[in-house]
């Protein structure tokens, strides 16, 4: 029995060193190295395309949002809006034929988007996205001397938007509203007594 264990190692111990046996680890090593580069190639360029996609998306919704408002606001065609709607949408977005400042020139205001979420995938074609809408400071005298009511009051919105890649370009296609004049949680304010501060002395 103990012949025969020792034949067995002795002829293992011979594989390994055969030219047959030094080709077939050879080309386990060469197959194992290829599988973990492909690996590491494959998740680099995942990661590079969830980074394009994230930047892409982020222009598209945050200068298609803000065009969206002031074409409400009157200051903005809605024309000049396809370049971040799909065209469907833009059909069916009611807020854009409201009307409510058609009555008024507005002159400034203070536009704010608050991203809360963010969902997409590197082989994705639709991406979802959770945001906070805010128009504030909206100055604009009526174009009528004899309308004293101010202009509107913006309704701040958290709504959900959808995007669709068609033709390698991101599209918004739909909004969602979750919630409309939503509370709006204050960034805490510091405060500044408990600094710790160092005064020299001399």
């Amino acid at each position: 029995m103990d012949n025969k264990k020792t034949k067995g190692k002795a002829k293992a111990q011979e594989d390994k060193r055969s030219p047959l046996g030094v080709a077939r680890r050879g080309v386990w090593y060469l197959l194992r190295l290829l599988l973990i580069i492909t690996l590491a190639v494959s998740l680099c360029y995942a990661a590079l395309v969830e980074a394009m996609y994230v930047s892409n998306i982020y222009i598209i919704v945050s200068e298609g949002m803000e065009m969206r408002a002031s074409c409400i606001l009157g200051t903005v065609d809605k024309n000049e809006l396809t370049e971040h709607f799909d065209e469907n949408w833009l059909i069916r977005d009611s807020a854009l034929e409201s009307g409510l400042y058609d009555a008024y020139r507005v002159d400034s205001y203070d536009y704010r988007l608050s991203i809360e979420k963010f969902k997409v995938l590197p082989w994705s074609k639709t991406a979802t996205l959770q945001v906070l809408e805010r128009v504030l400071n909206i100055q604009a005298p009526a174009y009528n001397d004899d309308t004293t009511d101010p202009a509107p009051a913006w309704t701040d919105s958290r709504m959900k938007i959808t995007l669709e890649k068609v033709e390698g370009r991101w599209y918004i296609t739909e909004l969602e509203v979750l919630e409309l004049s939503p509370e709006v949680e204050p960034r805490p304010t510091p405060d500044y007594s408990q600094l710790e501060t160092y005064i020299p002395h001399y």
